[in-house]
């Protein structure tokens, strides 16, 4: 199924065994969910660890191993109304099994009865991990494991192995301001199908249009879409403004909340904004696509042949008949189709040129509506600020960062994926970008 979001944290009561890969965007196999774990978006830990939270983390890490040993101890009985001993024991093997055994344990920060750490392992990865106390026993009630990654990779030891992947790839590194400089580049300039990222467009339509974050809009049946996203659920009519519809468009990438977003603004406005947006290329996303329109486009190759057969100028026709055909999430393609015609394409350049726009703007509620969710693992120490926005489908990825550095200076980090033929494992693509990032900040 069709996602267009980009890495997000797991609610606190989602088992790490029952996210439905449908309506995701991580189709991860076991052995990297037990990697990458949330058990419990902040499961239970320690059970009476001496030493507090550091303590804990000690105590932890001591468990990651082929056989755990003394798990009941160390957590909440809170946590086992969430998941089985058996299943938290074999997420502590996994995370064994994926990285090897925890060598050295890292106090990133801590706060009253929480902390982040990082747990480096014999294998030559990093393991961060997130850890919170019940302050009642004493034992761990929350843990939360980041994807793991190579901690001794370097920018251009990442801009290889990313060029090394399957498919098609691309990377742009830039620290932007009045000298903007590439740090690492590769098919910067290429155009990638993006999924989801499209959404910083409608942002940056939404500033450049000077829509007040107060508007209200009336949420319409026919702007409803299918999942990811909450909002298809409510009613019609719904008063929702224009900051509530960025924020669960950006942070959650609700496909209802992007396409209601696309209708008010109108899609010639935002296609007539492109160019000043930093888009390279503005007719390759002519026409704008609601996400509704994807899913139908791509739920039967007859509307989508005919679609792409057509001059430009009727192809807004065909997607205004389009919408009488019924969403149908079972419909939809699994694998990859369509990815270089239909999509939303720009370059890593471009991606980078609007988070530049938006960091030169300076609007305090879009920067604030960029870092609700910042994507991957960010290294607060080294970055004062991180605003993101991902995207998804079969045979697409894509990732971009808006990152300020504590020097106060400006980054993009901006990568691309596409296959035509194959699904992508997304895996080993979050294993590259992480360690961009702290990479980056050193």
């Amino acid at each position: 199924m069709l996602r267009f979001s980009g890495l997000k944290y797991f609610h606190p009561v989602l088992s790490l065994f029952s996210i439905p890969c449908r309506y995701r965007l991580y189709n991860f196999s076991v052995k990297f969910l037990l990697g990458f774990i949330c058990a419990l978006g902040f499961c239970a830990l320690p059970a009476g660890a001496e030493g507090g939270i550091e303590g804990a983390a000690r105590e932890v890490s001591e468990r990651i191993a082929e056989k755990p040993d003394g798990v009941p101890e160390l957590f909440d009985k809170s946590v086992f109304r969430h998941i089985s001993l058996e299943k938290l024991t074999e997420v502590l093997s996994g995370v064994y099994k994926a990285n090897g055994g925890v060598s050295r344990t890292v106090l990133v920060s801590s706060a009253a009865g929480s902390g982040h750490f990082f747990f480096d392992t014999e294998r030559g990865f990093r393991v961060p991990v997130a850890l919170s106390l019940d302050p009642d026993s004493g034992k761990i009630n929350g843990i939360f494991f980041s994807p793991a990654y190579s901690k001794d990779l370097s920018l251009k030891d990442v801009r290889e192995k990313l060029a090394a992947l399957p498919g098609k790839t691309g990377l742009l590194v830039r620290r932007l301001g009045e000298k903007p400089e590439n740090l690492e580049a590769y098919n910067e300039d290429a155009y990638f199908a993006v999924g989801s990222a499209f959404k910083l467009y409608v942002l940056g339509a939404l500033l450049r249009e000077g829509i007040s974050w107060e508007k209200i809009f009336r949420l319409k049946a026919e702007d409803k879409s299918l999942p990811t996203g909450r909002l298809r659920g409510w009613p019609d009519g719904s008063p929702l403004t224009a900051h509530t519809l960025a924020v669960m468009m950006i942070s959650e990438s609700d496909n209802t909340a992007s396409d209601a977003l696309i209708s008010a603004l109108g899609r010639r406005t935002i296609e007539a904004d492109l160019a000043a947006l930093g888009h390279s290329d503005p007719a390759r996303l002519k026409p704008f696509l609601k996400t509704s329109e994807m899913f139908r486009l791509k739920s039967g190759t007859g509307a989508a042949l005919k679609y792409l057969n057509l001059p430009v100028e009727e192809k807004y026709g065909f997607l205004s008949s389009l919408a009488k055909m019924p969403l149908s999430a079972e419909k939809f393609t699994k694998s990859p189709f369509g990815v270089a015609k239909i999509e939303w394409f720009a370059s890593p350049s471009d991606l980078c040129r609007l988070m530049t726009y938006f960091a030169d703007k300076k609007d305090v509620k879009a920067l604030e509506i960029l870092a609700v969710n910042p994507g991957l693992d960010i290294p607060r120490e080294k970055f004062y600020y991180a605003g993101y926005k991902g995207g998804s489908e079969p045979g697409v990825l894509s990732m971009t960062w808006l990152l300020k550095n504590t020097k106060r200076e400006w980054f993009c980090v901006s990568a691309s994926w596409n296959d035509e033929k194959e699904n992508l494992e997304e895996a080993k693509f979050f294993v590259l970008l992480q360690p961009a990032i702290y990479a980056l900040g050193e």
